[in-house]
């Protein structure tokens, strides 16, 4: 009971240290949106990409904290700047860009899944009413063989031929010929492979593999009842050697081919550890997370891994209700 007391004060005191909740959203304000209120990917520095990722990260974070304005600010910009409707279909531009011509199923699902539970959080249809309509299309037109794939490129009227498996959660726009692919991908290596080329039916692996990819797969793989043993084995066994992971990983040697942590790697490996059962190792996944998450590293962080990590600190917190 100690242990658990001692743990939350910790907690409690980090996050404090981190600053409110609203200070996050001045973080946001201030270092990372244009004049337009779009959140661009580098700090300080409007000339980097605009990314739905960020958008839908950071409104899944407005989601769990209950910033119902800004998240209908951020609804606004989607809508106008981000949601094209091409032959009777609406998709999301991965990036703002005049090249850009296809959208991301990461991204869109991560977008549709915040829109849901904010039209529950804050009651306004229109926000499940627009989650429909990009499911919809992601369901009628992304598909290859059963599958739903990476992307769909509306100009020349094309699915992906790849399904990238860390793409791949339980989600109702999800095919469960998808699913399938995921759950039954090879789980006796250590790494899973990267993705499924609908074309060849063939599992594609590569030589160097990213770490958040591959805890993306195990993670939902898990969530699916399909538990990856030879790769847990080897997150337990690597953690313990110094208290740390890195970005990406020598397939075959099991060495990492960089020398950088990385604050989202830490947030999905919290997640695997989270929901695989192993909840001191999370523990210390999180500590390591807030040392490493410094106020000189935090402001010059990719939108990705700042966000993660304001995401990992608010997930953290003891539960107070749910959607």
């Amino acid at each position: 009971m100690k242990t658990k007391l001692g743990f939350l004060l910790i907690l409690l005191l980090l996050i404090g240290g981190c600053g409110s909740v609203d200070s996050v959203q001045q973080h946001v304000e201030k270092s990372y949106t244009n004049e337009d209120g779009l959140i661009y990917a580098y700090p300080d520095d409007p000339k980097s990409e605009y990314l739905s990722e960020s958008i839908g990260l950071y409104m899944e974070y407005l989601v769990l904290t209950r910033d119902e304005k800004t998240f209908h600010e951020q609804y606004k910009l989607l809508k106008a700047h981000f949601v094209t409707g091409k032959n009777g279909t609406s998709f999301v531009f991965w990036r703002l860009n005049e090249q850009a011509t296809t959208n991301a199923l990461i991204d869109d699902v991560r977008i549709i899944e915040a829109l849901q539970q904010a039209a529950t959080v804050f009651g306004r249809e229109e926000y499940a009413e627009t989650a429909t309509t990009l499911g919809e299309s992601i369901a009628s037109v992304q598909q290859q063989d059963g599958s739903t794939v990476d992307f769909y490129d509306w100009t020349l009227a094309l699915p992906a031929q790849r399904l990238t498996l860390s793409y791949v959660s339980e989600n109702q726009w999800i095919s469960d010929t998808s699913l399938a692919l995921l759950k039954n991908t090879e789980s006796t290596e250590i790494f899973f492979p990267e993705y499924y080329d609908t074309k060849q039916q063939l599992y594609k692996k590569s030589n160097e593999v990213h770490l958040i990819d591959q805890l993306l797969i195990a993670i939902n793989r898990q969530k699916l009842g399909e538990a990856s043993p030879t790769f847990l084995s080897w997150v337990k066994k690597e953690w313990p050697s110094d208290q740390r992971l890195y970005g990406r990983y020598d397939r075959k040697t099991q060495q990492p081919t960089v020398d950088y942590e990385s604050l989202a790697v830490y947030y999905y490996l919290h997640a695997y550890l989270t929901v695989a059962g192993e909840e001191q190792l999370a523990r210390e996944v999180f500590q390591r997370a807030t040392a490493l998450g410094t106020d000189d590293l935090l402001n010059e962080a990719h939108f990705f891994d700042y966000m993660h990590y304001q995401l990992l600190l608010e997930n953290s917190k003891p539960a107070t209700d749910s959607f």
